[in-house]
């Protein structure tokens, strides 16, 4: 079994290990859903960090599937290594997600929640920018216009502009966390980058679609 796929199987467990090892430590209500401002809005019972823990599992079970489910799968050779990455990636954010609500249970009021959120979404962002470029025309990831998906030229344009806003978009984030105090504005600057880099990619891939069929005509 290679490396990245043991790292993949440890991740995929090691949220549901976390809550085991802390389970009868944990108050009876545990802390499940924050607003835009960092305060808790909803308790639950902390049987319930089971189900959020879970959701690794069937993300780790989930995302080796869909190649194989996918009409391009033949694409996914050819960004295999990328694929694995990203993977990892969004399995380690989950984790995190999940360390944060039982420092939180345990602790409360120890970590800035929407800061720290947000500044792991800005990083998250980051890393995934840099992986995009790489990605093959598919179904499942990258910015999957009906343009992008029709021509692999308008494809490749799509995630390399998707990829530079991702990163550009993640680290004025991570820079926001640190120059603005309020966590509500935090909320509104992410929902920005969210907006720009989902559409601005859409637009001009339509852009350069038409401009593909334009030259074959």
């Amino acid at each position: 079994m290679k490396p990245k796929t043991i790292l993949i199987v440890l991740l995929s467990i090691l949220p549901t290990l976390m809550v085991l090892a802390v389970y009868s430590k944990l108050p009876a209500q545990v802390p499940l859903e924050w607003g835009i401002d960092g305060t808790i809005v909803r308790y639950g019972a902390k049987y319930q960090l089971f189900f959020v823990a879970g959701l690794n599992i069937l993300f780790g079970v989930l995302m080796p599937i869909l190649p194989k489910i996918d009409p391009k799968r033949h694409n996914y050779a050819r960004f295999e290594t990328t694929y694995t990455t990203i993977r990892l990636l969004l399995l380690l954010f989950m984790s995190m997600m999940v360390g944060i609500s039982l420092v939180e249970s345990l602790y409360p009021n120890t970590i800035a929640i929407g800061k720290v959120m947000f500044a792991m979404i800005g990083v998250l962002l980051v890393l995934m920018g840099n992986q995009m470029p790489k990605i093959k025309s598919n179904f499942f990831m990258g910015i999957k216009t009906p343009w992008a998906l029709s021509d692999e030229t308008v494809w490749n344009k799509t995630q390399r502009l998707g990829g530079r806003l991702f990163v550009f978009g993640g680290l004025w984030l991570v820079v926001s966390c640190f120059l603005v105090a309020k966590q509500t504005i935090l909320f509104w600057v992410c929902m920005a980058v969210v907006c720009v880099i989902c559409v601005v990619p859409t637009v001009m891939s339509y852009i350069w679609y038409q401009r593909v069929q334009h030259t074959q005509e």
